[in-house]
């Protein structure tokens, strides 16, 4: 009999970026043998109608003291506002 792996990590939601908890996450779709899991239906709905989109490499971040500058911002936004991406709910 063959064990299923249960996941005790949060994974991020291919569209929205936002962590994912697999266990809880009613919303997954299954594409080229792998299953994504995402916080929302409307996450799950845009995945699957054009995911090669979500799943394309993205560009590296920005280098040198401007980069490191701009993640600080992302972060301090996010502690602030509660969300670095588009509300998914």
């Amino acid at each position: 009999m063959e064990k299923l792996a249960i996941f005790t990590e949060p994974l991020i939601d291919p569209v929205c970026g936002m962590k994912v908890s697999p266990g809880n996450s009613a919303f997954v779709a299954n594409y080229q043998g792998g299953s994504y899991y995402f916080c929302a239906e409307g996450c799950r709905k845009a995945f699957e109608s054009d995911p090669t989109k979500y799943l394309e490499s993205k560009p590296s971040k920005p280098k040198g003291w401007w980069g490191r500058f701009l993640e600080r911002v992302a972060k301090s936004n996010e502690e602030v506002f509660g969300c670095k991406g588009p509300k998914c709910h």
